[in-house]
């Protein structure tokens, strides 16, 4: 089934206008500086733009291009921390340390939270001989991220050769806890315990590091052997190429150029037709669009590809309940949920669609219970109310009720609810306007 939905799909995308070259695996280097020299043709004079094409030209190995994009985009936005740091890690690789510390002092002075700026810091200083500077960098690194087990390893090595065996031990233990498969953390630990005079622990970290790389050396000779090499090679050169597309149909969406970017997104498609990102994104700009049953066909396509994901049928049923097909969303809801019993929107979109037609009402209120245990805030217990209510339990409906406003006492429409219940609870009549069970308090 899902093999036919693919090629059906694909048939389509075929005989739409397409301006991009056909893209093959063999020769998907020549096709990404095909599409990126198109890119820069059509008039770069936005630093996302620049940034994105560098980075393309940086993976392809086209150092020289890609270093002139970032300083272009960094010249279009002195402001971008993400092209500062980008920059600087292509600079490490010349060995232009100076300039390296410079620009990664500038990105974190933009963007203190940067993940990877102070590690990188760190290590560009600690290169530079500032081993003083590069022991706050990778602190800062740290006290940010506590896990970032790279930061942690840097400045293990740093301790050791400074002789501070405690404090490399220290940090370097932490490191093995991140990451017990990490062969480099417990080897280095090794010599951190060995040079403490902790021969004991220094022997069993070692044996440790022997196993992992016994353990990844077993590993890279399995896929060698079942042929798994050429296949991630084609993966990853699909994902390569459709990450290409998607970010730039991001871009050209936030520069209004709609068609263009539907075009890329289209090309995700036929680049990577087996992966969900391509559906996902192409089907919420339909959905943005007002293009319903082309979204719909995506995310039916996305279903067949990932039957098991609970959270790509309550997609599809949502946009089903917007095209009023409400048997066929409440399939896919009722699938959501024998998956992930659990997953609060097919709880309440299950929920809302029987309480809205007022039908099968024992049914929503179970879900709404289960809905309350699972996600226990405002909105879940003001719909367990409703269900209460339209099931003829008023007292139980207000005390749910209570629930709602205790979690939002500012919320005036859980107030008025809860007012109104409060009424009909205390004359013990349902409202004139209709009987208990009909519409909601």
């Amino acid at each position: 089934m899902c093999t036919v939905l693919l090629v059906g799909l694909a048939c389509r995308l075929q005989a739409q206008t397409n301006a991009f070259p056909q893209f093959r695996v063999a020769a998907a280097t020549d096709y990404l500086l095909a599409v990126s020299q198109e890119a820069q043709a059509q008039a770069v004079t936005n630093a996302g733009a620049c940034f994105l094409l560098a980075r393309l030209q940086s993976n392809l190995g086209k150092t020289d291009v890609a270093e002139r994009l970032a300083r272009q985009g960094l010249e279009l936005d002195p402001k971008r921390a993400d092209i500062e740091y980008f920059l600087a890690e292509m600079l490490i690789r010349e060995d232009r340390m100076e300039e390296v510390a410079q620009r990664l002092r500038r990105a974190v002075q933009l963007d203190p939270s940067l993940k990877g700026g102070y590690r990188l810091l760190g290590m560009a200083l600690d290169r530079l001989g500032d081993h003083n500077g590069a022991q706050e960098a990778f602190n800062a690194a740290i006290h940010q991220f506590p896990g970032d087990a790279r930061a942690r390893l840097f400045l293990g090595r740093l301790l050791l050769d400074q002789a501070h065996f405690p404090e490399a031990i220290a940090q370097l233990e932490q490191v093995c806890q991140l990451e017990p498969e990490s062969a480099n953390g417990f080897y280095v630990l090794s010599q951190a315990q060995a040079r403490a005079g902790q021969d004991e622990a220094a022997h069993k970290s070692l044996g440790t590091f022997q196993q992992l790389k016994q353990k990844e050396k077993a590993q890279d000779q399995s896929a060698t052997d079942a042929g798994q090499e050429g296949r991630y090679n084609d993966f990853r050169m699909r994902t390569f190429a459709a990450d290409f597309h998607e970010a730039m149909a991001i871009l050209l969406l936030g520069q209004g150029q709609a068609a263009r970017a539907e075009a890329h997104l289209r090309q995700v498609l036929r680049v990577a037709p087996a992966q969900p990102v391509g559906y996902q994104r192409l089907a919420a700009y339909y959905i943005q669009a007002g293009r319903l049953p082309e979204a719909r066909e995506l995310l039916t396509t996305l279903v067949s590809l990932q039957p098991n994901e609970a959270s790509g049928h309550v997609n599809l049923a949502t946009l089903l309940l917007q095209l009023r097909e409400y048997s066929a969303a409440v399939q896919e809801l009722e699938r959501a949920l024998e998956i992930s019993p659990k997953q609060p929107e097919a709880l309440q979109n299950l929920a809302l669609l029987y309480l809205n037609t007022r039908s099968r009402l024992p049914e929503a209120l179970d879900l709404c219970q289960r809905l309350a245990v699972c996600q226990p805030n405002a909105s879940s217990y003001d719909l367990l109310g409703w269900a209460f209510y339209a099931n003829g339990r008023t007292n139980e409906a207000l005390e749910a009720s209570g629930k709602a406003v205790a979690c939002e006492p500012d919320n005036a429409v859980y107030r008025e609810r809860h007012r109104r219940l409060e009424l009909v609870a205390g004359a013990a009549q349902p409202p004139a306007d209709g009987k208990a069970g009909d519409s909601k308090p």
